[in-house]
């Protein structure tokens, strides 16, 4: 039983020795399908068919966009990366059986989520903003930098760094509007202070003038219509040569009727005089 006992550790032992010789066999370009140590195939490459007894590990190349990079006893090579714009990213350098795809920021992006030797995600450089000056300027790894402006400084955003406001007096011009941090002072031509006063007087001569027209006009036209009333009253106050004709025939009649008596006489005389007054 002893003797039974022992064959069997004995056995057990050299199962494990073997197994453990059989590991260690394959190298370092090989791959173990099996109980086999296959060579691998070279970058670029995947395995077509698994080695034999009588035969080696049979290759193909990556084709489309696939790629592997190294040594492998894989049997499907692997997809390429796709630099996408929507990420901020573009290609750096593209994809090859051998090689992924490399990828860097776009222009005026600055890079995330960085790789060995590329980029995984974007974002925009930020934008500095009017009262604003550009510190330092973004690059492919590093996002802008802005700084405030004091003083009497200005800057609309894309500088460099703040520029000191234009002194109007200095160019022989007066400030129409003045500085701020966002923008410079708006020079404009000196203006005399006699042209405010000018143009017054002007406008109080016009006026003046104007009134004056005006007044003799009215005046003008008072005058024509009192005239017009005057001569109109004096027409019909003035007797006319019917009223004489008439008051002569009404004379001639009481000479020429002797038998007339007083009282007849009277009432024709104030029948003549009426027809005076009223005609």
């Amino acid at each position: 039983m002893e003797n039974h006992g022992t064959l069997v550790i004995c056995l057990t032992i050299n199962l494990i020795l073997l197994n453990i010789k059989c590991s260690a066999a394959c190298g370092p370009a090989e791959y173990r399908i099996g109980d086999e140590c296959c060579p691998m195939c070279s970058p670029g490459n995947h395995v077509y068919r698994h080695c034999t007894n009588n035969q080696s590990t049979s290759c193909a190349p990556c084709i489309g966009s696939t790629y592997l990079d190294k040594l492998n006893g894989l049997t499907a090579c692997t997809p390429c990366t796709h630099c996408d714009p929507g990420f901020g990213l573009m290609v750096k350098h593209p994809c090859r059986p051998s090689s992924d795809t490399v990828c860097e920021p776009l222009e005026g992006f600055y890079c995330i989520d960085p790789t060995k030797d590329g980029c995984k995600a974007a974002q925009r450089h930020s934008i500095c903003k009017p009262g604003q000056y550009i510190r330092q300027k973004g690059t492919q790894s590093t996002d802008t930098v802005c700084t405030n402006c004091t003083g009497d400084t200005y800057s609309d955003g894309s500088f460099t760094s703040c520029q000191p406001h234009t002194q109007c007096d200095t160019l022989n011009l007066q400030e129409i509007k003045p500085g701020t941090f966002r923008s410079n002072p708006e020079c404009g031509p000196k203006t005399s202070s006699l042209i405010p006063v000018t143009v017054s007087t002007v406008l109080v001569l016009i006026f003046l003038i104007t009134g004056t027209i005006i007044f003799i006009l009215v005046r003008k036209n008072l005058k024509s219509r009192h005239r017009r009333v005057v001569n109109k009253q004096a027409d019909e106050q003035t007797p006319t040569k019917d009223s004489h004709l008439i008051e002569s025939n009404n004379k001639k009649e009481f000479f020429m009727t002797p038998h007339l008596d007083v009282g007849r006489i009277k009432n024709l005389e104030v029948t003549a005089f009426e027809t005076n007054i009223y005609r």
